[in-house]
């Protein structure tokens, strides 16, 4: 430091003696002595040293000036609270910020007490943090409430540390408010999101996929990123936390048989980025399940793609299907085996399913039936006289009728039909071919009619036979013979 005042002085020195040379001497000093000369240039010397030295004193000062003039700015104006307090809480000065954290005039906190300003829950928090700045040389930290009237509590962090041989404190005052409710919000938004993973009925997982790489599958480019607990039920493995563990499990409980095929698939949606859905077997240790699996593959910028996605137990869909399945198999071998024609149409009549007795019964192939309306196997005359009684049918009764229907090649045959109306608007009706029985009902009436013919013939002959045989009686009586009948 010493070496360096020197230096500065020498270089003073040395630009007030190149001035003085500059300036013109007075030529009186010429005859003076050597000594007389030489103690006049070092008064000039000096003098020049004196006025470049208080040049640099004014200089200084504005620049002091200017600096206390920033920092009273910055000190005023900070968005953060400053505080130096005394060992007893007292606030000795306080920046602008600060009194407005607290609410109150500057002028009216200096030699209040901060812990005042504290709400009630968090004094005992602000007191410990006191005692441990004041008897600690480290900074100190502690999340308190300022309270004043009228006005919403907020939040503050305040930092601390001793100063003045512990007879003070500095402390530093950042309101944390928006933090905080943002904290809430969020863990009250992790909260929910937690709440509702947990209570899916389907697993949900996210995987990543490494950009394609030549020689490698893409079996060997995922990772698991996440796994639900239901995820994990589902598959039936140990919630680890291991996600590389339970990803590999995973994909070794998938039914061999369908392996392939959920690989395949799985790297026609990395090509095409279209939502991904597949369904498959997995063989798990309470037997074999179906699931399915959907995914929104995202590709990522640097080339990877990420999926989001639900596992679903479809086990019980599956299993009603195929009962379905073969409800319908069965449904339709009874149908096939039927003696009556079936016929399905839709709510205006045309033909959706027909059975093989359909066939044998119009002579229309199942082609030609199904391009058909039920009014195409009735003459305009039939319908006209017993047209079709949708109304009854769409009140839900079952409609008996007989009507006579002209087959393929132009034949009428008689047919009585038993409809119905199903819940889905779709009507069906068994038609039965009743022209033999109406041919022998025609000829059963024919005979019925000559039986009533000949009895009527028969009853006459015999009552005429039982009043002959009442008059021979009379006759044989006039006689005085006994009656013969």
């Amino acid at each position: 430091m010493e070496k360096a005042n020197k230096s500065v002085a020498g270089l003073l020195r040395q630009k007030a003696e190149e001035d003085v040379k500059r300036k013109s001497l007075n030529p009186e000093v010429k005859y003076l002595s050597d000594d007389i000369q030489l103690i006049i240039h070092e008064l000039q010397v000096h003098q020049i040293e004196l006025e470049m030295q208080n040049e640099e004193l004014i200089r200084a000062r504005e620049e002091s000036e200017i600096a206390h003039r920033k920092y009273k700015e910055l000190y005023d104006f900070a968005p953060s609270g400053y505080f130096r307090l005394s060992q007893e809480d007292e606030i000795v000065e306080l920046n602008l910020c600060a009194s407005q954290m607290v609410g109150k005039e500057r002028l009216n906190l200096k030699k209040s007490r901060l812990g005042f300003f504290i709400s009630e829950r968090t004094k005992h928090i602000y007191n410990d943090f006191l005692v441990q700045v004041v008897n600690s040389d480290r900074q100190q930290s502690c999340e308190v409430e300022f309270v004043s009237s009228g006005n919403v509590p907020i939040v503050v962090q305040l930092s601390g540390i001793a100063s003045d041989n512990r007879e003070n404190c500095l402390v530093t005052a950042v309101d944390i408010t928006q933090r905080k409710v943002t904290e809430i919000e969020l863990t009250e938004s992790r909260e929910l999101y937690e709440d509702l993973v947990a209570s899916q009925v389907a697993g949900i997982y996210r995987v990543h996929v490494q950009n394609p790489k030549a020689g490698k599958s893409i079996m060997e480019l995922t990772s698991l990123e996440f796994a639900s607990n239901r995820f994990c039920e589902l598959f039936e493995v140990n919630n680890s936390g291991d996600l590389y563990d339970i990803l590999a499990r995973s994909i070794g409980k998938i039914n061999p048989d369908c392996l392939q095929g959920f690989i395949h698939s799985q790297e026609v949606a990395l090509n095409t980025l279209e939502p991904y859905k597949y369904e498959m077997q997995i063989l798990v240790e309470s037997g074999m399940k179906w699931i399915r699996l959907e995914a929104n593959p995202h590709l990522l910028a640097d080339g990877c793609t990420r999926w989001t996605g639900l596992v679903i137990d479809i086990t019980k869909q599956k299993l009603a299907e195929e009962a379905m399945r073969r409800s319908e198999e069965k449904y339709r071998m009874l149908l096939e085996l039927a003696s009556d024609a079936f016929f399905q149409g839709s709510e205006k009549g045309d033909f959706i399913i027909v059975n093989t007795a359909a066939k044998e019964l119009t002579g229309y192939s199942k082609d030609e039936l199904l391009k058909m309306n039920m009014k195409d196997l009735f003459s305009a005359v039939t319908l006209q006289e017993n047209p079709p009684k949708y109304e009854q049918l769409r009140k839900g009764e079952t409609v008996y009728s007989e009507r006579d229907l002209v087959r393929k090649d132009g034949t009428i045959i008689n047919i009585e039909m038993n409809s119905r109306m199903m819940p889905d608007q779709t009507y069906q009706a068994f038609i039965r071919n009743i022209t033999e029985r109406k041919r022998i009902e025609k000829a059963l009436k024919q005979k019925l009619g000559e039986m009533e013919i000949y009895y009527e013939l028969a009853i006459t002959r015999e009552r005429k036979m039982i009043a002959l045989k009442s008059e021979i009686n009379i006759l044989l009586g006039r006689l005085g013979e006994m009656p013969k009948y």
